[in-house]
Parts: C-alpha cells; sequence; structure tokens
C-alpha cells in the first residue's frame, strides 16, 4: 500500500504541474493539423510570384560594364518586374536592383514603389491601407529574415501583411492572422517563447519527462486498481 499511496502522490502533482501543459498541446495540435499548410502559408492571397521573362530581351544593359565598378560580385540574375527588366546583383555590400536597360540602379526602393508592388503581388482587390519601412525591432512574425523590409498593409478580413525587400523587389514573406495564431500556437506547443522555432529546448524536454513520468504513475495505479478489484471479487466469491 505504501507504494500505491507513494505513486498516486506522484501522479497528482505531476499532473498539476504538466496538465495546463497537456491542454495546450492538445489545443495547439489540434488547430495545426485542422488548419490547412497552404492557406497557413497564405498561398491564396498572391500573384505574379514569378513572371517569365519576355522573349526580347535585346539592348541590355552591358554587364561587362555594368560589373566594371563592382568588386566581390557573387552572382547577377536577370528578372522581370511589372513587365520591366532589372538586373539582381549581389556583392560584398548586398543586393542592387539595377534597371536593366539604362544601368541605373534604382534600389532602395521608396514607400510608394513597395506599396505598388504589394498591390501587384496581391491577389485582392482592395489597396493597401498604410506601408512602413522596418529597420531593427522587427516583429516575431518575421523570424530571422535580414532586414530591411518594406511592411505593406491590407485592410482585409486576413489582415495581410506583404514584406517587401527594398533592395530587390521581392516579396519576402506574407503574413495574415490565421498564421499569426498558427505562429502562437506553434509557440505554445513546443514551449519556445522567445524565437519559436527551437524544438529542442530545454523547458520542452522537462515538461515532456515530467508527462512521461505521470503516464507511468498512471499505469501503476491502474495496476493497483486492478488488483485490488480482482481481491475484492475472490472474497466475495469465497463467502458466497
Amino acid at each position: 500500500m505504501q507504494t500505491a499511496s507513494m505513486t498516486r502522490k506522484v501522479h497528482k502533482w505531476i499532473f498539476l504541474f504538466v496538465g495546463v501543459q497537456a491542454l495546450l498541446w492538445t489545443l495547439s495540435g489540434a488547430y495545426m493539423v485542422v488548419m490547412d499548410l497552404d492557406f497557413i502559408h497564405g498561398d491564396h492571397l498572391v500573384k505574379n510570384l514569378e513572371e517569365p521573362l519576355p522573349a526580347a530581351t535585346a539592348e541590355l544593359f552591358s554587364t561587362i560594364e555594368l560589373l566594371r565598378d563592382r568588386t566581390d560580385v557573387k552572382s547577377v540574375q536577370l528578372k522581370s518586374i511589372r513587365e520591366k527588366l532589372f538586373y539582381v546583383v549581389r556583392d560584398a555590400d548586398g543586393a542592387h536592383l539595377i534597371d536593366a536597360h539604362s544601368g541605373a540602379e534604382v534600389s532602395p526602393l521608396d514607400q510608394q514603389t513597395a506599396i505598388a508592388l504589394a498591390e501587384y503581388y496581391y491577389s485582392g482587390n482592395q489597396l493597401a491601407s498604410s506601408a512602413e519601412l522596418i529597420t531593427d525591432n522587427p516583429p516575431t512574425e518575421l523570424q530571422s529574415r535580414p532586414l530591411p523590409l518594406w511592411r505593406v498593409n491590407f485592410d482585409d478580413r486576413y489582415g495581410t501583411s506583404f514584406y517587401i525587400d527594398p533592395n530587390t523587389g521581392a516579396l519576402a514573406t506574407r503574413r495574415h492572422d490565421y498564421w499569426r495564431a498558427f505562429d502562437f500556437f506553434w509557440m505554445l506547443h513546443i514551449m519556445d517563447y522567445e524565437a519559436r522555432e527551437n524544438i529542442h529546448n530545454p523547458l520542452l524536454l522537462i515538461a515532456t519527462l515530467f508527462s512521461l513520468v505521470s503516464v507511468l504513475a498512471g499505469l501503476v495505479l491502474l495496476f493497483y486498481s486492478f488488483g485490488k478489484r480482482s481481491s475484492a471479487q475472490r472474497q466475495q466469491e469465497a463467502t458466497a
């Protein structure tokens, strides 16, 4: 009986500690399973992400001239944005967006251009409601993406925000309220309340170990419970 009493206490107090987290695991897991990942990624919100190059690309600015005054060039990419051709040059100083016809650098993009690009990538019919350039202290929804980025907001039913790279004109990422809820539940699920990405953090490991001990204690109590019932039944049969 001492073993059963001690096991009951262990099971009770440990489950008081991990019970709330077990409930959070269940609720967050249910949301993440029910929601479609393509929807969470915001695939329904975007268009024109991959714009093909035009068939005729004559009279482009010479890449020899383009690279003449640059050092440590890592890559040069020709891309089409809103039916205009640009070079994206990456070197030691970062990325540069250059008009492929004139050779003039057009980056970093100003607010008006960032808004126009966001509306070009946006699949809805609404115009952007606001825009801000984020250079430091990024929101958690940006995770580890490099700055600066233009955040362009749309006042739609999803609470959509597009993040435009001012140096390349690319859509760096998109966020909406369902993604933000998913990210919040993911944080609760993995118990990483800062970066929200480390599934091997000590807090999760401790909670998992305590949960395992609680389950094992419950199994021991189950064994004692069935054993007690079998003994009572034998006594009843003997006195019948």
